[in-house]
């Protein structure tokens, strides 16, 4: 600013003395009087030029205003050189990237360090005269390529300027930059106002974790299992730190679960928990350190964190409750809730999708609980060669699976359990034995959980299902 009141003055005394140069003894101007019985008609005065409008961001340069339409700020890390905020504009409208903008072939960019940038902010109310700039910063530059103007500037040698001066500020609760440059160069005098929005840099992650601390715990793991399921509420995600064989079993390993109501498998979303107005619950437990988080839309007080999903990527940043924080990372293919899989010597196999159940209580002794890879059926009839067979006794019904409790070949040595062409009972052959368990039971809306287990010599099936069922009676 003393350099730039310097040249003022001068400009202002220089003025001066050409109004003095320019006047003689004998020739003195006066000014004319008016006089009220003069009748000659005055001249009009010329009225006054009014204001020139400009657009909230713009360049100027050769007495031509050009509106700014795209712009982006980023930040990279330049290693040694410390951290670079580089600012792109551009007259073009709906350029989506920084990247894109300096892509193009019209558009400005400028270049600060970070030390520079926030020496200005915080002791020269945001003025920078780019002549002091150091030769030595290779990170400021300035680039204008817009119509005729193709001007680059440097700190090593300012060849294209004789005079700049960028005045920064930065919104504390936006991350905007606002810019006002002036640049006297030699293709003439150039100004750029405007306020560039931050460019949030794309996460990159290329692997799982689920991590958490509390009190003197810290764990640090690869993810084991991961589920996602579409509800009639919404969708629902599920990522467990350990590998399980069936959605059942998430509860016995460290898990998270994410719940959002109106939603779909296909949406994207950022849910804070802070500030999220659509329904929702979150939940982090370890089953076996003890670790519990619950957070929802009711239950918020003094909990903090973002949960993320973007393209199937699912973060949770820094899931915060009293000593409590959670970060986990998904970013591989989901396994579905509902499928049947062999159990061998620890080594899971695929055996099949359950896509239909038909709860067949129609019989006088025996219910069946019958289970298709087919979709929509509805009847027994319909279940021409199931996957699974269930045989249980009638009292089973209230007893236990209404309960929500397992029914098993312990308590009922008559159970069955028939998987494709083999029956098992339990004690025959290499069967161990097996249970069933209806987790959760929605008659007014015809859905229903079904979990059930076959126990041999090298391992078994497990089957779990969620969704539409058929009750016959």
């Amino acid at each position: 600013m003393k350099r730039l009141f310097k040249y003022l003055c001068v400009a202002v005394m220089s003025i001066a003395s050409l109004s003095i140069i320019g006047c003689d003894d004998k020739d003195v101007a006066i000014p004319p009087v008016d006089n009220p019985d003069d009748n000659t008609e005055q001249p009009e005065e010329p009225e006054k030029p009014k204001d020139e409008e400009l657009p909230a961001n713009y360049l100027k340069y050769d007495d031509e205003v050009i509106e700014l339409r795209s712009m982006y700020y980023i930040i990279n890390d330049a290693d040694d050189l410390g951290l670079q905020y580089a600012m792109a504009m551009t007259p073009i409208e709906e350029v989506a990237s920084f990247d894109e903008i300096i892509e193009l072939e019209e558009y400005l960019f400028l270049s600060l360090g970070e030390e520079t940038l926030f020496n200005a902010i915080d002791n020269s109310e945001g003025h920078i005269d780019v002549m002091d700039i150091s030769s030595e910063d290779v990170v400021y530059m300035f680039v204008a390529k817009v119509g005729e103007l193709d001007i680059v500037d440097n700190a090593n040698g300012h060849l294209n300027i004789t005079s700049g001066e960028v005045v920064v500020s930065l919104d504390e609760a936006t991350y905007d930059i606002t810019i006002k440059a002036r640049y006297a160069t030699v293709l003439g005098d150039v100004e750029v106002v405007a306020t560039l929005p931050f460019e949030q840099p794309e996460v990159v992650v290329s692997d799982s974790y689920f991590r958490y601390t509390w009190q003197d715990v810290e764990v640090d793991a690869h993810v084991g299992s991961a589920y996602v399921e579409q509800t009639l509420d919404g969708v629902v995600y599920t990522i467990c730190k350990d590998s399980v064989k069936t959605y059942v079993y998430y509860e016995d390993t460290p898990f998270l679960k994410v719940a959002v109501a109106g939603k779909s498998l296909e949406d994207d979303f950022e849910l804070d928990v802070a500030t999220y107005d659509g329904e929702f619950s979150i939940w982090a437990c370890d089953p076996i350190k003890g670790m519990d988080l619950r957070v929802s839309n009711d239950n918020r007080d003094n909990r903090s964190g973002v949960v993320s999903v973007k393209d199937g990527l699912l973060t949770c940043t820094n899931l915060c409750y009293d000593d409590i924080q959670v970060d986990v990372c998904y970013v591989d293919a989901y396994r579905s809730v509902n499928e049947c899989v062999n159990i061998s010597y620890d080594e899971r196999t695929e055996l099949f999708t359950p896509r239909s159940v038909v709860l067949d209580n129609s019989g006088d002794s025996e219910y069946r609980i019958y289970v298709s890879s087919r979709e929509g059926i509805t009847t027994v009839k319909d279940m021409v060669n199931p996957d699974v067979v269930v045989t249980y006794p009638k009292e089973g019904w209230d007893k236990w699976l209404m309960k929500g409790n397992f029914i098993s070949g312990s308590s009922y040595p008559d159970m069955t359990f028939k998987y494709r062409k083999s029956t098992y009972k339990k004690g025959e052959g290499d069967c161990y034995g097996m249970n069933g368990q209806i987790v959760e039971y929605d008659a007014e809306r015809g859905l229903l959980r079904l979990n059930l287990n076959l126990y041999t010599e090298e391992g078994g099936i497990a089957l779990y299902y969620s969704g539409a069922f058929t009750l016959v009676e």
